[in-house]
């Protein structure tokens, strides 16, 4: 897909919000900004320095992402899924950190130490939302995170995409929920591989 003339500054503790069709080019720029995707021209500067230029371990513990899929490893429990993560991610957990993020986004005790193969769509969204916020991450890339999500999700959704603004991450989420837009600093739209319409709040 071609991104064509795309500037975008992404600054600690802020939200940007991304907009824009099917095929416009959302994915692939999420895909630029963690590094999965090389631009033909152009870079992507992380503090300053060519993404290409660092190191993929220091790059890895930067970013945290959520594409369309939840990114679970199925036959581990909810509580190992995010232990796992945040140990990758250099971090590891208490048990009562992990269970105070799972407290976070809705996953009840009973279902948090049984595979997540057997979660419905909806549970493994709240999961996978654990599992971005254990890696501790100072960048997170969202892609449509609030696919299968109900009322009640959406609504843990804003609170932790909030709370982690508040904590200092600068997060980008491709999304068309308007309460994500509202408390947004910064909404941009994609549209033929370009960005209009962008709006800043002071």
């Amino acid at each position: 897909f071609v991104l064509l003339d795309l500037s975008l500054c992404l600054r600690p503790s802020s939200l940007t919000v991304m907009t824009g069709g099917n095929g416009t080019g959302k994915t692939s720029l999420l895909r630029l900004l963690r590094g999965a995707m090389q631009p033909a021209s152009g870079e992507v500067l992380l503090d300053g320095t060519p993404l290409q230029d660092l190191d993929i371990c220091h790059t890895a513990t930067r970013f945290a992402s959520l594409g369309h899929q939840p990114g679970l490893y199925l036959d581990l429990s909810a509580d190992e899924n995010v232990r796992l993560f945040a140990t990758v991610a250099g971090r590891p957990m208490a048990s009562s950190r992990v269970d105070a993020l799972l407290d976070g986004v809705g996953i009840a005790i009973t279902d948090r130490h049984r595979p997540v193969r057997g979660f419905s769509r909806g549970m493994l969204q709240r999961a996978a939302m654990a599992r971005v916020q254990a890696t501790q991450a100072d960048i997170w890339l969202l892609d449509e995170p609030a696919t299968g999500l109900d009322v009640d999700g959406r609504q843990m959704l804003e609170q932790v995409v909030v709370g982690a603004r508040e904590q200092g991450v600068a997060i980008l989420v491709a999304t068309h929920l308007p309460s994500l837009a509202a408390v947004a600093d910064q909404c941009v739209e994609l549209r033929v591989g370009a960005l209009f319409n962008s709006r800043e709040t002071s």
